[in-house]
């Protein structure tokens, strides 16, 4: 969080990298990351971490919004629609 406050995301993003390294799988290091790349506009890297994240938690409300944005702005409206039911 204090690499995004002082607005390095580059360097967030690598801290978020090692912290993957040490706890593969972790609901709590891969959420932040892909909001990180959202904020770079690299949305298919976030969307991408979000589809991720949503197999190791199938209820996280906010992947799941992401996911469906995503799908909605790639024009897969039927998608969107899909993943804006589970919510």
């Amino acid at each position: 969080k204090l690499q995004l406050q002082l607005d390095q995301p580059l360097a967030a993003l690598e801290t978020y990298r090692r912290a993957l390294d040490k706890f593969p799988d972790e609901a709590a290091v891969i959420a932040p990351m892909a909001r990180v790349y959202e904020g770079l506009h690299d949305l298919q890297r976030s969307a991408k971490l979000y589809k991720d994240l949503l197999v190791q938690d199938a209820v996280h409300v906010e992947a799941i919004a992401c996911v469906a944005t995503h799908h909605f702005y790639a024009d897969q409206p039927e998608l969107a629609l899909r993943f804006y039911r589970r919510l």
